[in-house]
């Protein structure tokens, strides 16, 4: 496999396999033409600071059918990306990793017209990937961040289907359009949850247990917490927990994938930040003490905030039989990243771990799981032991 910059080094030391990811991080698209052309960040730009956020005026309308929604953990037909100048060798990377380490996987990728498809086409060919396993879906956006607006997947009645929430971003109106465009290019039913919300706040295990933090309150300031939970109950079957957020000066997006991964059923990965780090190492700590009481494995992977920016290991992308892990080598935190490799190599026995460098993307208050989003497959054929309704087969994973 070929990376889309520095290609493949084997790390013999670590035992696993790198892939680069110099993105340059400029994301200089964006709907409001009285703002500046500036980065879009994960969380808000400076000129969408003080605006007010979009209001969800979706009617209440959830299911009617049976329904479940797959965790990320079990299997999938592909991902979702969006095509963004400036993050092509992310981008290519994780593009190179699905399609030639999964022989069924497809990713789809939204572009913006025939030339960004064209430039992208020529980006992926060269970089490595498998273009029989790629597909493009031209719709206007706006950013990146397809896992904060893009389409969350349900199957009801064993069937694909979409719930979609209002983008919680003043000016991105066409982000928060994408997943109707998903819906009709698709033939799905969509069910618009009357949440104000970003998708990279949430994550769920297949047992039916699912997280976020406040923000989601602070975003929907009319319904309480019970009004939340009973959403996600009747929108996608969902028992819902709700943690304290981060403070906005540690982690402008306030994110649960920030500092959560789910592993599998009752396996999770909990960042585990220094004690001078105050409140997000008190909210870890309380989350790994409220888990462990649920019946949870944890694992713990190194967080931490340098100069303003947020360092994360969870912000990951599991994908069928692969794992792929933010590294970073610019500055280098080469203590942090083998830490990292190491606890992912325990908590996902038999599966391949790739390390991407995430030194340019990380700045903008995201990594891969931020520019991911999961397609599950509607078929259910589950990839390894450790999903299975047979116990018998299960194994068991001790937490360091």
């Amino acid at each position: 496999m070929k990376s889309s910059n520095k290609g493949l080094v084997c790390a013999a030391a670590l035992g696993l396999s790198w892939l680069s990811a110099a993105a340059a991080a400029q994301e200089l698209e964006h709907s409001s033409a009285a703002a500046p052309s500036t980065p879009l960040p994960a969380g808000l730009a400076p000129w969408e600071v003080g605006l007010p956020l979009p209001i969800a005026t979706a009617p209440f309308a959830p299911p009617k059918g049976s329904v479940l929604t797959p965790a990320e953990y079990a299997h999938n037909e592909g991902l979702l990306l969006r095509w963004t100048s400036g993050f092509e060798s992310a981008l290519a990377d994780i593009t190179v990793a699905i399609t030639t380490l999964d022989p069924s996987a497809i990713v789809t990728i939204v572009v913006a017209n025939g030339s960004q498809q064209t430039s992208a086409t020529t980006t992926l060919t060269s970089a490595g990937a498998d273009l029989s396993q790629v597909q493009f879906l031209t719709a206007a956006s706006n950013s990146v961040w397809i896992r904060d607006y893009g389409p969350r997947f349900i199957l009801e009645n064993n069937e694909l289907a979409i719930v979609d929430h209002t983008y919680n971003r003043p000016a991105r109106p066409l982000d928060n359009a994408v997943p109707g465009v998903f819906a009709t290019a698709w033939s799905l039913p969509k069910y618009d949850i009357p949440l104000v919300h970003g998708g990279g706040n949430f994550h769920l295990f297949q047992d039916g247990d699912a997280f976020m933090t406040d923000l989601i309150l602070d975003e929907n300031p009319a319904l309480s917490e019970l009004d939340v939970q009973t959403y996600y109950a009747q929108y996608q079957n969902l028992d819902v927990t709700i943690f304290p957020g981060f403070p906005t000066s540690f982690d402008s997006t306030q994110h649960i994938d920030m500092w959560m991964l789910p592993v599998r059923d009752r396996v999770v990965i909990i960042g585990e930040y220094p004690p001078s780090a105050t409140t997000p190492h008190q909210i870890t700590e309380d989350a790994v003490t409220e888990l462990e009481g649920r019946g949870y494995t944890v694992f713990r992977t190194p967080g931490w905030n340098s100069s303003g920016t947020h360092f994360t290991y969870t912000n990951a992308v599991v994908f069928n039989r692969m794992v792929l892990v933010p590294q970073y080598l610019e500055p280098p935190f080469p203590t942090e990243n083998a830490q990292a490799i190491s606890i992912y190599q325990q908590a996902f026995p038999g599966k391949t771990i790739l390390g991407i460098d995430a030194s340019d993307i990380v700045g903008l208050a995201g990594v891969f799981h931020c520019i991911v989003m999961h397609v599950p497959d509607a078929t259910w054929i589950f990839e390894d032991d450790f999903e299975t309704g047979d116990a018998s087969v299960w194994s068991a994973v001790t937490a360091p």
